[in-house]
């Protein structure tokens, strides 16, 4: 990284680690994502109510949110297992791994996992594996999975509370509650908010976002650099101080 740009690595490293490197990500949370696709999921979630008045945006956020909660729960109950389908997946990929590993054990419930040319140390005791995979999603990893099955013990039974139905279903259950029509709303004097003053601005409204220097332009359906401070030649003779409408060559050809 800091051979492409020296700034890069300090504007990161003045980040807490523990928010961006994984070495550092707590293991409560049973989620090894480091990302922001969720906010950009919602955003295009809520697409259409985003243009909208503040007022109508958050009763169509509401609406969606009662609905998405409903259709949760009803596609929870159809559920064949214990465990969430996501987490039945990656379990069974995890299980598919786990035949290519060998695993030596110390006879203390700690466990030597070889995979490849890689070797891991797994605590079936404290519920770890040096690959954190364990640690991070709470769904036994191929080198936990090996060891357990050495043990004679099943995996499944050692998947985190978090992805089974039951705690799905106490997610769902808190429904949001029906609302009545905009008229029958009770808004007291104290709680009702003025809108702010609008002050014009000196000038032509602008319609566009306004761009950064170096920020990309969408052009034709493809991402291209911007053109600012980019010296233009002539599509002509390809010169570069003029254009083709001032070509020497094109203006002495038409007065041949």
């Amino acid at each position: 990284m800091g051979s492409m740009s020296e700034q890069a690595p300090e504007d990161l490293l003045w980040y807490p680690a523990q928010h961006w490197c994984m070495a550092y990500f707590d293991t409560i949370c049973k989620n090894q994502a480091c990302e922001n696709n969720f906010s950009k999921s919602f955003n295009k979630w809520i697409l259409e109510a985003r243009s909208k008045p503040t007022i109508k945006m958050l009763e169509d956020i509401r609406i969606k949110v009662m609905n998405r909660l409903k259709d949760l729960e009803e596609e929870s109950k159809k559920w064949t297992r214990d465990f969430s389908p996501y987490a039945m997946d990656l379990y069974k990929d995890y299980k598919i791994i786990a035949h290519g590993c060998h695993v030596q054990s110390n006879g203390d419930l700690g466990y030597e996992v070889a995979e490849g040319v890689d070797r891991h140390v797994v605590s079936l005791v404290r519920k770890k594996c040096t690959c954190r995979t364990w640690d991070f999603t709470g769904i036994p990893c191929p080198h936990a999975t090996k060891g357990l099955e050495h043990d004679k013990k099943e995996p499944l039974n050692e998947m985190n509370w978090w992805y089974s139905k039951e705690a799905y279903m106490l997610v769902c259950q808190h429904k949001i509650q029906l609302v009545r029509g905009e008229k029958f709303w009770k808004v007291y004097p104290s709680h009702a908010m003025e809108p702010p003053e609008v002050h014009k601005m000196i000038g032509r409204p602008k319609t566009k976002r306004v761009r950064e220097r170096d920020e990309a332009r969408k052009m034709k359906g493809l991402w291209s650099k911007s053109r600012k401070g980019l010296k233009m030649s002539c599509g002509h003779c390809s010169a570069p101080v003029h254009n083709k409408r001032n070509c020497p060559l094109v203006y002495s050809l038409f007065l041949s």
